[in-house]
């Protein structure tokens, strides 16, 4: 049971994440401008495709179809954005995250890699016992 809710609210968490950047797909490519990291039209074709993919992959971590690739897609996001993070604030740069919809102010950089190391803490227990164990 609890690993059901693990499913579910590491799954939910991308979903949630997902429909808030496609119901504002403007304000996520600002967002993904503010990283300085990609020119257009790649942070173009990032801000529209990405919370597509975030949808879909947490929607299979939730559903159990293609489970295990959701988790290889959201855990290699994590890492992803963990290393954009990283990044940006080692330039110095003041990002806006756009993780959970547009914000006006810069983000925090310990807030964010907190945030993302514990969501990829909970990805990597799924991905080692998420599954079933089956009797030989």
């Amino acid at each position: 049971m609890l690993r059901l809710l693990l499913h579910f609210f590491f799954g939910g968490v991308f979903v949630y994440a997902g429909i808030l950047k496609v119901v504002d797909p403007m304000s996520f490519l600002d967002d993904v401008r503010s990283f300085d990291m990609l020119d257009d039209p790649y942070a173009a074709w990032l801000a529209m495709g990405l919370p597509w993919l975030e949808i879909l992959a947490g929607l299979a971590v939730m559903s159990g179809f293609l489970r295990s690739g959701g988790l290889m897609i959201l855990n290699g996001s994590l890492l992803l954005f963990l290393g954009a993070i990283s990044i940006a604030w080692w330039r110095g740069i003041d990002i806006r995250c756009g993780c959970f919809g547009h914000q006006d102010a810069t983000s925090s950089y310990r807030d964010l890699i907190l945030r993302d190391l514990l969501l990829l803490a909970a990805g990597i227990v799924l991905v080692w016992h998420g599954k079933p164990k089956t009797k030989a």
